[in-house]
């Protein structure tokens, strides 16, 4: 068997400067991004960026900045240094796929996720070069993910995350 996909969903790049990769990125493609936000207790900045005109479905980045040195993207910067850390994956059923992925010998990490969205994540860096990482949407998921986005553009923390200006180290 082997699991069901509709190809890439995203990408995990880590950077030392947030600011600095937006800043580049939207000088060279018209591109739309979120703005900075945080979720503090994992010690992150993050924004998404897709290029402006994408089709629906079409993958987009997930940008991080360290927040502070021992976070978990502050870790893979000072080990990996900056670059990709996750590729994901969508999944027509994430149950299934982790469960071959578990025949297939690889090793489960985590399973964060957020309102709407299941992931499972693996440990294939020795194997793959990156993290891998599978994600789920819920019916409506991409309608209410503007709806957050449009609560937070307007100030307010949504499910811990928040609109901030990075501080660079």
């Amino acid at each position: 068997m082997a699991i069901r996909t509709s190809g890439i969903d995203h990408i995990h790049f880590n950077v030392r400067d947030l600011r600095k990769l937006l800043g580049i990125m939207n000088q060279l493609f018209d591109t739309d991004t979120t703005p900075i936000s945080t979720l503090e207790p994992h010690g992150f900045y993050n924004a998404t960026m897709t290029l402006a005109g994408a089709d629906a479905g079409q993958p987009f980045l997930d940008l991080f900045q360290p927040a502070s040195d021992d976070s978990e993207v502050g870790r893979i910067l000072r080990d990996r240094g900056p670059g990709v850390s996750y590729i994901s994956f969508r999944v027509e059923n994430l149950e299934m796929a982790a469960e071959h992925a578990a025949k297939c010998g690889l090793r489960e990490v985590s399973r964060d996720g957020y309102r709407g969205m299941r992931q499972v994540q693996y440990d294939t860096v020795e194997q793959l070069g990156f993290q891998l990482e599978f994600v789920e949407y819920a019916p409506g998921f991409h309608e209410e993910l503007e709806v957050i986005k449009r609560r937070m553009r307007a100030g307010e923390t949504v499910d811990g995350l928040r609109y901030v200006e990075p501080q660079i180290s």
